[in-house]
């Protein structure tokens, strides 16, 4: 009898060591994070993405009591990162932003070693509507005069786009066949090269994010412009919609900022970054970091992001690499 007592006892203890032990090592709220979280950004500092990691990443330390390390690694339209995160382990501590479309566009159009389905979804973190815009001294005043200039000559209207695999690219191309209207992309590395070829001439008009670090040359007048790719007019731009104008299927150029972690990663792990997450997209200080304009009015958790994953690749199959 007191041997089985005691083969009770030891049995007991022996559970409760396992379940400690697994707290820990299957990556348990409780014991995540265990050491500094690398952020990765896909694009170079300064930029909407680069913005909202910072922002969320300096919440994420005042929250999780450890540090983010934010690394930009921009290269190959965004896979340089997302390659990365996806050889690191999948615990957690290797994070990275994500732009949609544009990391949808990038594996429907390229062989990159990975789709959709080898991410773990987190969040949304910031929405950056777009829009189709043209210097100043354009003669062109609105949406019409534009399209009718391509449709007369086709290789005379050319659009620079932030990118050769990205929403701006590919919407581009979707009014081309959708639309008959004969518009040649000229890809750039981000919205500063297509600004800074607007202003010097080199195209015709530019297809790119309403972000931070946009709006001052909207605003002051440097660039006009001629749609928004949004379902709705913008209460910050005087400026109609393509749908207002006779293209309702050009909604789709509003780029989506969330966070991924490679796929396997274990599920409270992910629940517990949602949260860190939703909570950071209610705080003041972050939305002010980020822009009130940018933040969803509701959070986008992991399902919702999963959600966006699959209905952008089901909208871009047939004209990614058009």
């Amino acid at each position: 009898m007191n041997r089985l007592r005691l083969f009770a006892a030891v049995l007991t203890a022996a559970l409760v060591l396992a379940a400690c032990g697994q707290g820990a090592g299957s990556g348990e709220p409780a014991a995540y994070p265990s050491e500094p979280i690398r952020m990765l950004v896909p694009y170079t500092a300064g930029g909407p993405t680069d913005i909202a990691a910072r922002s969320l990443a300096k919440y994420m330390e005042s929250t999780l009591g450890q540090t983010v390390v934010v690394e930009n690694e921009p290269g190959a339209s965004g896979s340089a990162a997302y390659q990365r995160l996806l050889s690191s382990d999948p615990d957690g501590h290797t994070l990275s932003m994500t732009a949609l479309p544009t990391a949808v566009l990038n594996y429907l159009v390229n062989d990159v070693g990975y789709t959709r389905e080898d991410f773990a979804p987190i969040g949304v973190i910031t929405q950056v509507p777009s829009a189709l815009v043209v210097p100043a001294t354009s003669p062109y005043t609105d949406l019409g005069a534009l399209f009718a200039d391509a449709r007369t000559d086709p290789a005379k209207v050319t659009v620079g786009t932030p990118g050769a695999t990205n929403t701006h690219a590919a919407e581009t191309r979707r009014i081309a066949q959708l639309y008959d209207v004969p518009l040649t992309v000229l890809p750039f590395n981000g919205n500063q090269e297509v600004l800074t070829a607007l202003l010097g001439g080199n195209t015709t008009a530019g297809f790119v994010n309403v972000s931070q670090d946009m709006l001052p040359s909207i605003e002051s007048g440097a660039l006009r412009v001629l749609a928004v790719g949004t379902e709705e007019r913008l209460p910050y731009l005087d400026a109609p919609t393509f749908v207002e104008q006779g293209f309702p299927e050009i909604t789709k150029s509003t780029t989506t900022f969330g966070v991924i972690a490679p796929g396997g990663t274990p599920q409270p792990v992910i629940a517990r970054l949602e949260e860190t997450m939703r909570a950071a997209s209610a705080d003041a200080g972050v939305r002010q970091g980020l822009d009130e304009r940018y933040v969803p009015g509701q959070f986008m958790g992991g399902a919702e992001l999963a959600a966006l994953f699959a209905e952008t690749e089901q909208t871009f199959r047939g004209v990614a690499g058009g």
